[in-house]
C-alpha cells in the first residue's frame, strides 16, 4: 500500500511538473505575442558578434588577466557580485544589496533563488569558496590582479547561507569598486568547477558555454535558471574570433556579423552614411587608455642600448615633450579619441573636467632636456606594444614621434601574453606603450601600477615576476626609488576616505606628483564606436564606459524573429 501511494504521488507529481511546463511555454508565447503587437522584446535569434583574440588565459576569471578575455567570454559565462549603473555607482548583481555599517565592514545579501549553471545556490557559502580560491591562487603573471576587493581583508566569512561578510583591516574606499570590475573580485565560478574552468566554464551568468573553437569562434547558450532571464531576449552568442579588425568589419558589412565597430571610428560622415543603410551607430568615449611604461631597473644590461635611460626625470620629461596628443588622437581616430590629462581617465570623477597635467607638445625642449641628461646625440632602444591593430594605431604614431626627438626605438609587437612576461623581467627594453582600463575608481589602476614599478625595480627576482619588492631599506641611494615610494603613499592616501567628494583633492596631489615625475604618462584615451545591423534593437552605450549595454547581449533583441 505504502509502495502504491509513494507511485501515486510521484505519478502526481510528473503530472504537476507537466502541466506547470505547459503553463510556462503558453505564458511565454503570449508574452511573445503581445511584444510582439507592442513593438516590445522579441525572444529568438543568434547573435553574431566578432574579437580580435582567443581568450589568453582560458576561461578562468581568477587567475586570467586580460581586459580581452574578461569583456570578450567570462563577462557573459559569470556574473559579478555586484555592477554599476550609468554613472558608475554600486548596484546589485547576484548580492542583492550591500551594507557597509562602519568603514571597514561590508555585508553582501545574496540573491534569493539565484544558482550557478551546475543547479548549485550561489549563496554566501559558495561566495567564501571563491574567495579562499582568490585569496590563495596566483594570476597567470604571478600576480594577484584579481584579488583587489579582499586585499586588505582582515577576515570574511559567511555568516548564514544569505550574508557573507568582508572585514578590512583598515578603511579602504575602492574595496567595492573590485567586485564591479573585470578582470576583477566578483566574478563568481560554481565551487565543484574550480579545477576545470579553464577549458570548462560553469558560472552564474546570462550564457553557458557550449564550445570553443581555438582560432574560430566561442558560442554560448541562453539558459533557463538565470536570475535575470526578462532581460534576456536572445537566444545565443557566437563570438566570432577574428584578430583583422578589418576583415571583422567587412563581415558586419556583409551581414555576417550583428554588433562590430570599424578600425579608426565613426565620424560624421561614416555615421550619416551608416545610418542612411539602417544601420545603428552609438559613439562615446572608451575606458581604455594607451599609458607609458619605462624601464627603470638600474640593473638593466646598458652597452650600445641604455635599456634604463629614462631613470632620468628629464628623459621622462623629454619624452613627455615629445608627444603630439593631439596629432596621435587625428591620427589614430580621426579626433574621436580624447588626449590624456593625467594618470587617470578622462572621464574620471577624480580629475577636473579643466585639469591637465601634462605639459604639450614642443620638440625644442625635449631636445634640452635630453642633451641636459646627456643624450643630446639621441638613443636607441625597444619599444614594446601589443600587436592588435586598435593598439597600434595609437602605438605607431607614438613610436614615429620617439623617432622624431631622437629616440630611435625598435618597434616590437605581440600578444598580450608574449609581452607582458617580457615587460615584468625589466631586462631587454627600454619603453612600452600599453592599454589599460578602468571605469569605477582610479585606485584599481593607480595601486597596481606604482606597487608594479616598485616590484620591477631591480629585475624579476629569483622567485618570478612579483615575488619581490624594491625596498628604500635596501637601497637607500636610488632616489627614483624613493620617489616612487612617496607617490605610491599620495596614492594610499587618496584611498582612504569612503567618500569620493573627500578622495578628490587627494588624488590632485597624485596628479601633482605625476607632473612632476612623468611615472608612466597616459597618451590618449580611446573612442566608443559601435555599430549594429537594423534588426538590433535596444543598442544604448554605457556613457562612461563606452561599451555596448548588456556586453552585447543582455537586453538587447532582433525585430525580425
Amino acid at each position: 500500500m505504502q509502495q502504491q501511494d509513494a507511485d501515486q504521488q510521484a505519478m502526481q507529481q510528473q503530472q504537476q511538473e507537466q502541466q506547470a511546463a505547459v503553463a510556462q511555454a503558453e505564458q511565454q508565447e503570449q508574452q511573445q505575442q503581445a511584444a510582439q503587437a507592442t513593438g516590445g522584446p522579441r525572444r529568438g535569434g543568434t547573435l553574431q558578434h566578432s574579437w580580435f583574440e582567443d581568450p589568453q588565459g582560458g576561461f578562468d576569471p581568477h587567475i586570467g588577466i586580460t581586459g580581452g578575455d574578461a569583456l570578450g567570454y567570462w563577462v557573459h559565462i559569470y556574473d559579478r557580485l555586484l555592477g554599476f549603473d550609468d554613472q558608475a555607482r554600486v548596484i546589485p548583481m547576484l548580492a542583492s544589496a550591500i551594507e557597509i555599517p562602519d568603514d571597514v565592514t561590508y555585508l553582501f545579501t545574496m540573491r534569493e533563488g539565484a544558482i550557478f549553471q551546475d543547479g548549485a545556490p550561489v549563496d554566501a557559502n559558495a561566495v567564501q569558496l571563491n574567495m579562499e580560491r582568490i585569496r590563495d591562487v596566483k594570476d597567470l603573471a604571478g600576480g594577484t590582479r584579481n584579488r583587489g576587493g579582499i586585499q586588505y581583508a582582515d577576515f570574511f566569512e559567511a555568516t548564514d547561507d544569505s550574508t557573507w561578510k568582508l572585514v578590512n583591516g583598515e578603511p579602504f574606499g575602492p574595496t567595492l569598486a573590485f567586485f564591479q570590475q573585470f578582470p576583477g573580485t566578483g566574478l563568481l565560478i560554481s565551487p565543484e568547477h574550480f579545477d576545470t574552468a579553464v577549458t570548462n566554464p560553469v558560472g552564474a551568468g546570462h550564457l553557458k558555454h557550449v564550445v570553443h573553437e581555438p582560432g574560430e569562434r566561442w558560442v554560448g547558450e541562453r539558459w533557463d535558471g538565470y536570475w535575470d532571464n526578462d532581460n534576456v531576449h536572445l537566444d545565443g552568442f557566437v563570438q566570432n574570433i577574428i584578430p583583422d579588425q578589418n576583415t571583422a568589419w567587412n563581415a558586419f558589412l556583409n551581414g555576417d556579423i550583428d554588433i562590430d565597430a570599424p578600425t579608426g571610428g565613426v565620424n560624421s560622415d561614416l555615421q550619416a552614411e551608416l545610418e542612411a543603410d539602417g544601420m545603428k551607430v552609438i559613439r562615446g568615449t572608451a575606458q581604455t587608455w594607451t599609458q607609458t611604461w619605462f624601464n627603470l631597473n638600474p640593473n638593466a644590461p646598458t652597452g650600445d642600448l641604455p635599456f634604463n635611460a629614462f631613470r632620468d626625470p628629464r628623459m621622462r620629461h623629454a619624452y613627455n615633450r615629445a608627444l603630439d596628443r593631439q596629432a596621435i588622437n587625428e591620427v589614430a581616430w580621426e579626433g574621436l579619441g580624447a588626449p590624456s590629462r593625467a594618470p587617470v581617465s578622462v572621464e574620471s570623477w577624480a580629475l577636473a573636467k579643466d585639469a591637465n597635467y601634462y605639459p604639450g607638445h614642443d620638440l625644442q625642449v625635449a631636445h634640452e632636456l635630453m642633451d641636459a641628461a646627456g643624450y643630446g646625440d639621441g638613443i636607441e632602444g625597444i619599444h614594446l606594444s601589443y600587436i592588435a591593430e586598435f593598439q597600434t594605431v595609437v602605438t605607431e604614431p607614438v613610436n614615429s614621434q620617439m623617432r622624431n626627438a631622437g629616440m630611435e626605438m625598435e618597434y616590437i609587437k605581440g600578444t598580450e601574453a608574449e609581452i607582458i612576461p617580457r615587460l615584468l623581467a625589466t631586462q631587454d627594453w627600454t619603453i612600452g606603450t600599453l592599454s589599460w582600463e578602468s571605469p569605477f575608481d582610479p585606485d584599481p589602476v593607480l595601486r597596481p601600477s606604482f606597487e608594479g614599478l616598485q616590484n620591477w625595480m631591480y629585475g624579476s627576482p629569483e622567485g618570478g615576476p612579483r615575488t619581490g619588492r624594491a625596498s628604500t631599506a635596501d637601497y637607500p641611494n636610488d632616489q627614483v626609488l624613493a620617489n616612487l615610494n612617496a607617490t605610491e603613499q599620495l596614492v594610499w592616501d587618496a584611498a582612504v576616505p569612503a567618500s569620493q567628494d573627500d578622495r578628490v583633492p587627494l588624488y590632485q596631489k597624485v596628479w601633482e606628483a605625476e607632473e612632476e615625475h612623468m611615472w608612466f604618462p597616459y597618451i590618449a584615451q580611446w573612442p566608443a564606436n559601435w555599430v549594429a545591423q537594423p534588426h538590433v534593437e535596444n543598442f544604448e552605450i554605457i556613457p562612461f564606459f563606452g561599451f555596448p549595454k548588456g556586453m552585447s547581449f543582455k537586453g538587447i533583441w532582433f525585430n525580425n524573429v
